[in-house]
């Protein structure tokens, strides 16, 4: 009786509108306004392999506190930073970094603060130097600064050479011209700079700038 009176539950279509996802930094910066943490991702993972080779492949969960007098390289993403006032009128600078596998705090005294002030910007990369210890208040680990620089400025420091690479349905006499008027302000420079292009069948070279960059290009 009831199996012939039970209607059939009525189908309902549901349509989705198609939409490009987020980019993942859109993604990630919601994450970490809404819950205070990163969960699907890190803004550092792009820079990991590079930064790297600037701190000799020690992360921020490896630091330990240095002996006297020596000084190491940590890299990470600026999560906090502030600048206090001491009873004594000093100021003094600390921000933490995260390399996604632990933080750091770093102090930057007043000498250090006045040069490196500007650099102390959330969602910065930073590359600092210095001494680390124990820090009695909070517990873990910070580092006194004696260097800081953004990612832009360690390239410049730590760089053997600049590659650009093109395929040749991209370079032509313009592009050849503008990156010679690109590199002619640099003639001084040490680095040198080589751009490699793929053609078929042969291959020849070319040298866009003299005395210290120099341009070369391997076709094949």
């Amino acid at each position: 009786m009831f199996g012939v009176l039970a209607e059939e539950p009525e189908q309902i279509e549901q349509s989705y509108a198609s939409c490009q996802p987020w980019p993942e930094q859109v993604v990630l910066d919601g994450e970490r306004e809404t819950l205070g943490l990163y969960l699907t991702g890190h803004p550092i993972n792009q820079y990991l392999k590079e930064i790297e080779r600037y701190v000799g492949g020690v992360r921020l969960k490896d630091m330990h506190p240095t002996e006297r007098g020596k000084v190491i390289t940590a890299a990470g993403l600026v999560v906090a930073a502030r600048v206090m006032v001491t009873k004594r009128g000093n100021r003094i600078g600390i921000c933490t970094l995260d390399d996604r596998s632990g933080r750091l705090e770093v102090m930057l005294f007043t000498d250090a603060l006045d040069k490196y002030q500007q650099l102390l910007e959330k969602d910065r990369i930073l590359i600092v130097s210095g001494q680390v210890s124990f820090d009695d208040f909070s517990g873990g680990l910070k580092m006194t600064a004696r260097e800081v620089m953004d990612i832009d400025e360690a390239r410049e420091k730590y760089a053997r050479g600049l590659a650009i690479s093109l395929t040749d349905r991209q370079i032509d006499d313009q592009l050849l011209n503008r990156l010679r008027q690109s590199l002619e302000p640099h003639r001084s420079g040490t680095i040198p700079v080589h751009l490699y292009y793929q053609r078929r069948m042969h291959a020849r070279g070319c040298v866009l700038a003299r005395r210290g960059v120099s341009l070369r290009a391997i076709v094949y």
